[in-house]
């Protein structure tokens, strides 16, 4: 017996993001890395060596034939979420995650988030919880009060390259600093940036594309998503309003306002002491949350509902602004409408190109 209290598998750990995930759970000393799943066959062994990882399988269907970890971190392709999510489930996996967005398509998002919790399976989604420096910490600041009731939120630099691939994150993020759900949508969209384009045979509305717009909270308040500027990065990734103070999010740590008027102030709570955030750090952080996940049967803060909710938010802005911008209630009613991500994060590098995305290549040890 390892001693170890959580059996880890990771589906996808010879790619970007997957080697991070390896060095993250390996370096907590709870995890066992029971196997590595990835049809990259070279690039995986030199993972598997340098972690000591005894089993590789080339699908996760092999990995689940052989053995039940319990949590499966799947970072792969937005093609292969959806099987690979469905499959642990299936498979009576705890704890499974993926990475952004969630899916293309609407119905697939549904089926994700409907067999998990059938199941019984706890299911994360990307980073949205962690998505600036000590968000955790002002998400809760938040909700305990410290600016009274929310009145207004924003995404002030709007969503200015794509919205499911990126733009899905500060969706989701605003969702979490609130905590309502999106009602209804307004929608404006800028032309797609070279290089995205819905896959061939599939109609223009389904490419992905900058944008911005208005979404209506249940809260009974409205998220303005400005404009983007390219000529400029705008530093704040969501803000919100409240009857006693603001917040904004931004790094290296958010900006936090008591008061109104004259009075108002910035306020530096104990939690701003604590270290901030890094890359290693990032996705320790991750790891953690699924490790509670575990531990206490909840949902994953940035679970799969929420990314599931980002999606359908984006499809609902490009159809508002192809049909003259007019409100649209959500939930949709046609859940097979589609919104494609850039091709490199729909089939990743080894089928897209690594350059396809800015990538040198394939990625090598960390």
């Amino acid at each position: 017996m390892s001693g170890k209290k959580y059996r880890v598998a990771i589906v996808g750990g010879a790619g970007t993001w997957g080697r991070y995930y390896l060095r993250a759970y390996d370096g907590n000393p709870d995890c066992e890395i029971v196997a590595l799943v990835d049809r990259a066959k070279d690039r995986r062994q030199e993972f598997a060596d340098q972690y000591g990882i005894g089993m590789v399988f080339d699908t996760v269907e092999e990995l689940l034939a052989r053995d039940v970890p319990d949590i499966v971190s799947a970072v792969v392709p937005v093609s292969q979420n959806y099987p690979t999510v469905v499959a642990c489930a299936e498979a009576g996996v705890r704890v499974v995650s993926c990475e952004k967005p969630i899916s293309a398509e609407l119905a697939e998002a549904d089926a994700m988030v409907d067999i998990c919790r059938e199941r019984g399976t706890l299911f994360g989604c990307a980073q949205a919880a962690w998505a600036t420096a000590f968000m955790p910490e002002a998400v809760e600041w938040v909700r305990a009060g410290n600016i009274g009731r929310l009145t207004a939120a924003a995404i002030p630099g709007g969503l200015p390259t794509e919205m499911s691939g990126g733009g899905c994150v500060q969706l989701a993020a605003m969702r979490i600093l609130t905590g309502m759900e999106v009602e209804w949508v307004e929608g404006w969209i800028l032309p797609s940036e070279p290089g995205y384009e819905a896959p061939p045979g599939r109609p223009e509305i389904e490419a992905d594309c900058p944008a911005y717009g208005r979404l209506g909270l249940s809260g009974g308040i409205v998220c303005e998503i400005l404009p983007p500027r390219p000529e400029e990065r705008v530093p704040c990734f969501v803000s919100v309003e409240g009857e006693n103070g603001q917040v904004w999010l931004t790094n290296p740590r958010p900006v936090l306002i008591q008061g109104r008027g004259a009075s108002s102030t910035p306020v530096f709570p104990p939690f701003f002491d604590e270290e901030h955030q890094s890359h290693p750090r990032f996705f320790e952080r991750t790891i953690e949350r699924l490790l509670k996940a575990f531990d206490t049967g909840e949902e994953p803060a940035s679970s799969g509902h929420d990314f599931r909710q980002s999606l359908e938010i984006a499809i609902a802005i490009k159809q508002s602004a192809q049909d003259g911008h007019r409100r649209i209630a959500l939930p949709l009613e046609d859940r097979s409408l589609r919104l494609y991500p850039h091709p490199y994060r729909f089939s990743g590098g080894d089928v897209a190109g690594w350059k396809s995305i800015g990538y040198d290549g394939p990625p090598g040890l960390v």
